[in-house]
């Protein structure tokens, strides 16, 4: 089992943010995911390096409940796995290809929207959020007239609408500007440091190696290396 543990503060040595044991996924004969085994702690930024397919899109998916393993079992912030589940929803942000914002309304209502969902509406934080990445200025206009880095960043920020205890990445630096990119590295620093947990899926090792304490490569479905681990292995 890969173990992953973070010195970040208040940290007790027993919570876990993710615990995994022994999950699979398989899509009719083909297994994307095989016996995957997993604990982390919070306040760790975990890279998750493979190549297209390797199965790490698959894990990120089974962690914020979009899809259910084909076999094993797993916790996510206290609460187990499994497809919609509401309590790991309300708790964690993802931000993946799809954007999820209606490009007819303009981004304060799609804030709005999804702030009313998540239960959490918060004006401050909403407009905290948009000066910090730059969008302030264009909250107002319609979505459909944004760029494609003007939309990350708008998906960004609805992922962080609600102050998830984990938030999950998948390749999140495509189709940003340098500007952008630097925004994002700074908001995965400033997450990790306050106790919360960052799972980040990308190619990029530079990237990873610049902002993750921990990370795993899997191959086939398999977790097949690990680094920043404090005891325990992989299985």
């Amino acid at each position: 089992m890969a173990e992953l543990r973070s010195n970040a503060p208040g940290g007790n040595g027993e919570t876990r943010a993710v615990c995994l044991q022994g999950v699979s996924k398989s899509f009719g004969f083909r297994n994307v995911l095989s016996d995957v085994s997993l604990e982390i702690r919070p306040g760790t930024c975990l890279a998750v390096y493979g190549h297209n397919g390797a199965g790490k899109s698959t894990l990120a998916r089974i962690i914020s409940t979009q899809w259910a393993p084909s076999s094993g079992s797993g916790e996510v912030l206290g609460h187990s796995i499994g497809p919609g589940n509401r309590e790991i929803r309300a708790a964690s942000g993802w931000v993946g290809d799809q954007s999820f914002l209606r490009t007819e309304l303009n981004l304060e209502e799609n804030l709005l929207f999804f702030s009313s969902l998540y239960g959490a509406v918060d004006a401050e934080h909403s407009r905290s959020l948009l000066e910090k990445f730059g969008l302030y200025t264009r909250r107002k206009d319609p979505v459909s007239t944004y760029s494609q880095g003007m939309i990350k960043r708008a998906n960004l920020i609805r992922s962080l609408l609600h102050h998830p205890e984990l938030w999950i990445l998948d390749e999140p630096f495509g189709g940003l500007d340098q500007e952008g990119q630097a925004l994002l590295k700074e908001f995965i620093r400033d997450y990790a440091s306050r106790g919360r947990t960052v799972l980040l899926v990308t190619h990029n090792r530079e990237i990873g190696e610049e902002l993750a304490s921990a990370s795993i490569e899997i191959q086939n479905g398999f977790i097949v290396d690990e680094v920043g681990l404090d005891g325990g292995g992989v299985t």
